[in-house]
């Protein structure tokens, strides 16, 4: 059985994500508590001692969740994280990491954007500037590959995200607020899983991959979608007038190597968070 590590079990795509694997794979998933990723010789004696065949990077600091992360030192702590594992990169077979659509710049429109399209600037925000260099890196090595992860959402995801923002504006009985309307493109996190599963047992031709569901919608669109499945007659408000920059990729690569992939559809994962939000209450 292959054996993985996987960090940043706790988050939203390591809750979803580690059960399923669990399933096919040997997953190791420490916490925080039970590896620093912070500490350099703490992660490479982890990594020496257990032979991992596979790393799975998706832990990242987080001062929203997380009152031990600080916005101060986001860059350093993203890139020390990252930096630990990739050193000890020939101890195993692959280092895949999470990495984000940030690293091609948000402060520019990306439509379906492809990846012969990083570098077209550098991110001017700290986190994408950490991916950034993450995907440098990553296109310069032998085993080093880059999930290019745009937006993702699934069950468990923190409150201020779109999709859940919406259904606890329903929820509360409260018009749903959007602050500027824009175009993105949402892949449900069960997806992700099936695409790791891929990476987990492929050879990789390239060494970045833009990970989205392919369908492009805007903001309004998927608040209306929510209203529809829960039979809300609520409005929505729009703070901004315009459109703000567009956040999509383009997923060809993607799909030229998984072959024909169905995507959960964006009306069906709306139901699965609905029904996750609900078991909560």
């Amino acid at each position: 059985m292959i054996k993985i590590l996987f960090t940043g079990g706790t988050g939203l795509i390591g809750i979803n994500i580690v059960p399923i694997l669990k399933t096919k794979y040997n997953i190791y998933a420490p916490t925080r508590n039970e590896l620093n990723l912070l500490d350099t010789k703490a992660v490479e004696k982890y990594v020496k001692d257990n032979c991992f065949d596979i790393i799975i990077h998706s832990a990242n600091p987080n001062p929203i969740k997380n009152i031990l992360d600080q916005n101060a030192t986001m860059l350093e702590n993203s890139l020390r994280c990252f930096m630990n594992f990739y050193r000890v990169r020939e101890y195993c077979k692959k280092l895949i990491f999470i990495g984000s659509g940030a690293e091609l710049d948000k402060s520019k429109s990306m439509i379906q954007i492809s990846e012969t399209d990083f570098d077209r600037s550098i991110p001017k925000d700290e986190y994408g500037f950490a991916k950034y260099i993450m995907s440098h890196l990553a296109l310069s090595s032998e085993n080093v590959y880059n999930l290019r992860l745009f937006a993702c959402y699934g069950p468990g995801d923190w409150e201020s995200k779109f999709i859940t923002h919406c259904i606890h504006s329903v929820l509360s009985n409260q018009d749903i607020t959007i602050h500027q309307n824009c175009i993105f493109d949402y892949i449900q996190v069960y997806d992700l899983a099936n695409i790791l599963s891929y990476f987990i047992e492929n050879k990789p031709k390239y060494h970045d991959y833009n990970i989205a569901s392919g369908s492009r919608y805007t903001l309004v669109e998927i608040a209306e979608k929510v209203l529809d499945i829960m039979d809300s007659n609520l409005k929505i408000n729009i703070l901004k007038d315009g459109m703000n920059n567009e956040y999509t990729p383009d997923i060809s690569r993607l799909l030229d190597e998984i072959g024909d992939y169905q995507f959960i559809q964006l009306d069906e994962g709306i139901k699965l968070q609905i029904e996750s939000e609900l078991e909560k209450n």
